[in-house]
């Protein structure tokens, strides 16, 4: 029998294992000195923030320009409310191909459906 060293490995929804990497970041030494201080005590923990704030960025739930989470979810692209910027934009329902400032949403011909210029 091979004894396990060290924690047991996280693993996601479906069962597989999560890799893992080091990923050094610089902040400076006040902040670091809170996240060590914590919160009434507590320590933050360091790897559960960064994740977790990186994870907002991957699910387009942070603006990556300006890291508030004022995001609109619209037709034809994900953005920020705050800063203006296209965080992502979508693709087309009808065509499938992706939306850009010149390939803007129109209503279809006939019909209460949307779709890009391309479409019309």
């Amino acid at each position: 029998m091979v004894k396990q060293l060290g924690r047991p490995a996280e693993v996601d929804s479906e069962g597989n294992k999560i890799s893992k990497s080091l990923v050094n970041v610089t902040i400076p030494t006040k902040l670091r000195d809170f996240l060590a201080k914590g919160i009434n005590g507590k320590p933050i923990n360091r790897s559960q923030l960064f994740t977790r704030v990186v994870t907002m960025l991957y699910c387009h739930a942070l603006c990556p320009k300006c890291y508030e989470t004022n995001i609109t979810d619209g037709i034809m692209a994900i953005r920020c409310d705050n800063c203006d910027v296209v965080i992502k934009y979508k693709n087309c329902s009808q065509c499938g191909e992706q939306y850009h400032k010149k390939n803007l949403v129109e209503s279809i011909k006939g019909s209460s459906e949307f779709g890009c210029q391309g479409c019309q």
